[in-house]
């Protein structure tokens, strides 16, 4: 991981957040290891922080002209909550709810306020602020920061910095653990648009596994102690030998088998959301769909009655596809309801399925055609974020549509894919694990193919 290129006034007014937390620092960092003396002021950032805190965390004195996450970690240690432990994760989850509410508070909610947006040029230290709404917009979008600090900013008074490339701000925002959270029931209408310009540059994975482990009784472990994460464009592919356990990290991720560890989409884990919704959002693909009950159509409507009133609880998403009640209309009206790009109907025809397919019960469809169809379904179903493709070796035809999502105006933001193709991962790849008896690695394709084989 390359360190963050930081400039010099920036290095001056930037504590280390670690070094904040212990007196020391383990890493070797580019960030100041003195505490703060005469900090830049920031006259044009305004509005006090909420004292507001609570009451079972009352006994721990909270310094508001500090940075929030510093306090956090320094709260962290006043309670000797460890990493792990349940209370350290419910107040992690109060403090996104707070940092949002926070935001709320110091920039306003109104979208469409231009007076807000020329706010957030001047605390972001922007020169030439237009006086019209879209290229405020631009302009905020032009620069790499990170959002916390802007909630920071007024009570620090230390500038916001500004990071030469989105790789330089996502170390720094892994160095100092300051992740925004992406959804919250308390967003207002101006933050939806600034997450949008920004939130890429925090750099949150879209899902993250820390130490997940599947047993295969009480004295064997399928694997153990797979941690990664998977960020938006990604396309990760799964490499190992058969048997080796990739098919069980992928029902892991979709919470469909048993196991220890912790599994974070968003920064929250799969009960915030729901089990069947996170089912919705983190969609597994299985090798075999002729194991489903009933019919593709049945399935559709099932799974999309869950997605939409996911989707209906949220932010509208991009897609071009009727809620489960639409999908019963007569074929005339149905035309109009799933005629975009997206349309599971239309991508299956495309992929040479008939009709007919749709009503037919899922084990008398060949192979072929139940893992063509439940495809079509995952491309078109709003608000599904991530495909887990369980040994999906599929057509040129179908692999297009499939590699092309995670860059369309499809929901689907990444893929992670199980292939023991060579050539298919050369192809589909911009990820690489490698499973093996001992844990995971990450290298690329070529380096695996050339040690191992092609499984």
């Amino acid at each position: 991981m390359s360190t963050p290129q930081i400039t010099q006034s920036a290095q001056s007014t930037q504590p280390c957040e670690h070094f904040r937390k212990h007196g020391s620092c383990r890493k070797s960092c580019p960030y100041s290891h003195q505490p703060p003396k005469n900090a830049s002021s920031n006259p044009k950032a305004a509005g006090p922080r909420s004292k507001k805190k609570p009451v079972k965390y009352s006994s721990f004195v909270y310094d508001d002209s500090q940075p929030v996450m510093s306090e956090f970690y320094r709260m962290c240690d006043w309670f000797g909550w460890e990493k792990d432990d349940e209370e350290r994760k419910e107040a992690r989850d109060r403090l996104k709810d707070a940092l949002v509410q926070e935001f709320n508070a110091i920039y306003g909610t109104d979208p469409n306020s231009l007076a807000a947006w020329k706010s957030l040029c001047l605390v972001l230290n922007l020169d030439n602020i237009p006086n019209e709404l879209q290229a405020c917009r631009q302009l905020v979008k032009s620069v790499h920061v990170n959002i916390v600090d802007l909630v920071d900013t007024p009570v620090t008074q230390q500038p916001v910095i500004h990071f030469s490339s989105e790789e330089t701000l996502a170390d720094y925002t892994r160095l100092t653990g300051k992740y925004f959270p992406r959804e919250s029931a308390y967003a207002g209408g101006l933050l939806r648009p600034v997450e949008d310009l920004l939130f890429t540059m925090t750099n949150q994975p879209l899902l993250s596994a820390r130490n997940l482990s599947v047993l295969k009784d009480k004295d064997t472990a399928i694997f153990s102690d797979v941690s990664f994460d998977l960020h938006e464009g990604d396309i990760l592919v799964l490499q190992g030998r058969s048997g080796g356990g990739k098919t069980t990290i992928l029902k892991a991720l979709a919470q469909l088998n048993v196991c220890k560890g912790d599994v974070r989409f968003h920064g929250e884990a799969p009960s915030k959301y729901g089990i069947p919704t996170y089912r919705t959002k983190v969609l597994y693909v299985p090798q075999r769909p002729s194991m489903l009950p009933s019919t593709p159509r049945h399935f559709l409507t099932t799974i999309n009655e869950f997605s939409s009133r996911a989707v209906h609880k949220e932010r509208p998403q991009n897609s071009t596809f009727g809620t489960a009640s639409q999908e019963h209309r007569p074929d005339e009206d149905r035309t109009q309801l799933e005629t975009g790009p997206h349309d599971p109907f239309q991508i299956a025809k495309e992929w040479g399925l008939s009709d007919d397919v749709w009503s037919r019960e899922w084990a008398t469809l060949s192979g072929g055609e139940a893992q063509r169809v439940l495809l079509a379904i995952a491309c078109g179903l709003r608000g599904t974020e991530i495909l887990l493709l369980d040994d999906s070796e599929t057509s040129a035809l179908v692999e297009k549509t499939l590699t092309g999502l995670p860059k369309s105006s499809s929901s689907i933001k990444a893929i992670v894919w199980i292939t023991h193709s060579h050539d298919q991962s050369e192809r589909v790849g911009t990820r690489w694990i490698n499973v093996t008896g001992h844990g995971i690695e990450e290298s690329d394709s070529s380096a695996y193919h050339n040690q191992n084989g092609t499984p």
